[in-house]
């Protein structure tokens, strides 16, 4: 693979985090992008990567034919190999940065959930959800040791993941939670709400401390107002104007039902004790007693270890530049400790 390509994973997250689609329709390059996010570098990007952006999803295609929930982002190493699950709207590539700073020699797989393809059903079990990672992985190695992650609502399936992986006779030295999302928190909807509006506003909140006086600041602030409402207008002009019935994007439609399936199953979901180690790296301090309610792990795992970012840091952003690099490191220190990692 060349240079090139290996910076397309990078690339393609980027595109996720502001819910832009690609895919490949015969030898063209189709895109699905909510208003205004698709932005004049990334179209530039999609017209100058074409070629490679088609190759590395039509290699990817090829290979999930085999195992369709491992998409490795480092295939190579020696050191444990993590198996990881993102948050639930499945996005494998939010991976792509903390995998490229943890180096060359640490293998990582990202693990995509069923119904992600547009072409298989969701589960709106967390158990069945992790049976299906659990098969997927021993399929694609046979025998451990295995590092299993977890990105936000993504913990309680990597949680569940490790213990029947453990069950079954393999050696899980460590469960990574990052940014972890209580599930018991997506049956308190005000708390719910909170935090994903609070998540929301975080990255422009973050964005607006970067100017350097308080009249850039609130011009920022007025610009996205405008920029929501002239959205909102366009919105309702759209479907006043329109003369036709109002269709689904496949691809769109799909993700929602995924999305909608996997809080179902963080809904049912409660999680049981757990003896192995599980480390719980947070943006910082304070988020400890976040509307995530990560402490609430220590109910079942008392024993577990806490690792903290700088007080910037924000879980939104945690794993991606330009935070991914200390959080590589959080991993790096803690893992220092296990035999052969």
């Amino acid at each position: 693979m060349s240079a090139d390509v290996t910076q397309i994973p990078g690339l393609l997250a980027g595109l996720a985090a502001k819910d832009i689609k690609i895919w490949v329709d015969g030898d063209r390059l189709r895109c699905n992008a909510p208003a205004g996010a698709l932005t004049a570098e990334f179209r530039d990007q999609l017209r100058d990567r074409k070629d490679e952006l088609i190759a590395f999803l039509n290699m990817a295609t090829a290979a999930a034919r085999q195992q369709p929930a491992i998409i490795p982002l480092q295939s190579s190493g020696t050191r444990t190999p993590i198996y990881a699950v993102p948050g639930h709207i499945g996005a494998p590539f939010s991976f792509s940065d903390l995998s490229k700073h943890l180096g060359d020699d640490q293998p990582f797989y990202a693990l995509q959930p069923s119904g992600f393809d547009g072409q298989s059903e969701p589960m709106d079990r967390v158990e069945d959800i992790a049976e299906y990672f659990a098969r997927q992985i021993i399929q694609y190695q046979p025998t451990g040791p295995y590092i299993i992650a977890g990105y936000c609502s993504g913990a309680s399936t990597s949680f569940e993941l490790a213990k029947i992986l453990g069950q079954r006779g393999a050696e899980v030295p460590c469960i990574a939670l990052f940014g972890p999302l209580h599930p018991s928190t997506y049956k308190e909807l005000p708390r719910l709400l909170y935090f994903f509006a609070r998540r929301s506003a975080y990255p422009h909140l973050r964005q607006m401390a970067k100017l350097p006086t308080f009249g850039a600041r609130l011009r920022y602030f007025g610009s996205r107002l405008r920029i929501l409402g002239e959205r909102s207008r366009a919105l309702v002009t759209r479907i006043r104007q329109s003369k036709e019935p109002v269709t689904t994007d496949p691809v769109l439609a799909s993700r929602a039902r995924l999305k909608s399936a996997a809080i179902t199953a963080l809904r049912r979901y409660i999680p049981t004790p757990y003896s192995g180690r599980v480390c719980i790296f947070l943006p910082n301090k304070a988020w400890l007693r976040s509307g995530a309610a990560p402490h609430r792990w220590l109910r079942v795992v008392p024993h577990a270890e806490f690792y903290f970012g700088s007080d910037d840091c924000h879980d939104v952003l945690m794993l991606e530049d330009p935070d991914a690099p200390a959080i590589a490191e959080l991993y790096r220190q803690a893992t220092q400790k296990l035999n052969g990692t």
